[in-house]
């Protein structure tokens, strides 16, 4: 199986080599919503190990996704209103 970084990466522009911070910069999303791959995981957790920058701002993502999702309130809708809605995504596809 190929991860998610790998695909990522791999649509990334060919020109120049990009730096192992950039590699990680592309990984983060991943990490904080918990995709990564545990390749992609080991390979993430040893650079913020060693580079303070990339530590930083995955604390700070992390803090930011706990405050929004500690503010997001979970609603309860109709079974009528999801399905009207899941016939009007299907409709636009």
């Amino acid at each position: 199986m190929e991860s998610k970084f790998t695909e990522v990466y791999q649509n990334a522009p060919a020109e120049g080599k990009e730096t192992e911070c950039e590699k990680v910069s592309l990984l983060l999303d991943l990490m904080i919503d918990g995709e990564a791959s545990p390749e992609d995981q080991q390979y993430f957790n040893r650079h913020i190990e060693e580079c303070v920058p990339c530590f930083e701002t995955h604390q700070k993502q992390k803090l930011l996704k706990g405050l929004v999702s500690g503010h997001l309130k979970r609603v309860i809708v109709p079974n009528s209103l999801a399905h009207l809605i899941k016939a009007k995504i299907q409709e636009t596809l």
